[in-house]
């Protein structure tokens, strides 16, 4: 059976598969193909903006050991909020759209740093928790240095379609109720780790 481990960068994608499979949908016509002999130069293709596929004839380890030498990794939480009505909730951030999320804190549970980002950032309290959608992986420079993040975003569903307060001084200008179908839209437009959600939702909610 295929694995494959997706990493992020804006817009663009890597995928490091380790059985030899050649060929996936997200990945855009002309991507750069790469062994994992030389994990540096497919990472600079990802940061110049190039979508790259790997073949991991190393392992999954030889991956995660790169990893750990090059990038800090950190933890983060979201949600894919639900409303009676079907309708999704999205937020506005620093130019495009996106779904609430943040770092999990010190001695906090992935689950319970989901809801409260919810919280902290729509105003949406007392969101019911529903299952873990999927993890996803981008990499940035901020801060003062590379990281990499690994996102867990779950399922959650709201009683009733409450007012939002979107979190202003985290960039976020709007917290709106959208239509599923125009929610999923914008999030193909977004950014490459947003796309991936997209994708899973369209199965899973």
């Amino acid at each position: 059976m295929m694995k494959t481990i997706t990493i992020s960068y804006l817009d663009h994608y890597l995928h490091y598969c380790t059985d030899n499979d050649g060929g996936d949908t997200s990945l855009r016509n002309g991507c750069v193909v790469c062994d994992d002999e030389r994990l540096d130069d497919c990472f600079a293709l990802l940061c110049e903006g190039h979508d790259v596929w790997v073949d991991g004839s190393h392992g999954i380890r030889h991956l995660h050991d790169y990893l750990n030498s090059h990038y800090r990794l950190v933890k983060a939480a979201g949600g894919v909020v639900e409303a009676p009505d079907g309708e999704l909730l999205a937020i506005f951030r620093e130019g495009r759209w996106d779904l609430p999320k943040g770092m999990v804190e010190h001695g906090e549970t992935l689950a319970r740093a989901a809801l409260r980002e919810v919280a902290e950032e729509t105003g949406i309290q007392n969101a019911a928790l529903g299952n873990l959608i999927l993890k996803t992986y981008h990499i940035y420079d901020k801060y003062g240095g590379w990281h990499l993040k690994q996102t867990s975003w779950f399922s959650m569903h709201s009683d009733g379609k409450q007012t939002t307060v979107p979190q202003t001084e985290e960039g976020i200008t709007q917290a709106v109720w959208l239509p599923r179908e125009e929610c999923l839209q914008r999030l193909d437009q977004s950014f490459a780790s947003l796309r991936l959600v997209g994708r899973k939702m369209k199965n899973t909610l």
